[in-house]
């Protein structure tokens, strides 16, 4: 039996994203309405798209920099762990 998440599975643990995904989904779908030409269409998706974009990695960074903190934190608690147990 596989593990991976579907699609939907996961974009509902990023409520965000699943937001903005579901907006792109209508602009395609033209729900809104407001878009009568391929070219106005076009430039709407590709706008929503750079934006998208631009959230995942400025959260991507986000989380890789926490993450590069966490570890070099764990790495000096070990280190300061280690000087303390050799030394008395």
């Amino acid at each position: 039996m596989s593990t991976s998440k579907t699609l939907a599975e996961k974009l509902a643990a990023h409520p965000e994203l699943e937001k903005r995904v579901s907006e792109l989904i209508s602009l395609v779908e033209a729900k809104s309405g407001h878009l009568d030409r391929a070219d106005e269409a076009e430039e709407a998706v590709i706008e929503n798209l750079k934006e998208l974009g631009n959230e995942l990695l400025t959260d991507w960074g986000a989380h890789k920099e926490k993450q590069k903190f966490e570890e070099a934190h764990d790495l000096h608690s070990e280190s300061n762990t280690k000087k303390k147990t050799s030394t008395g």
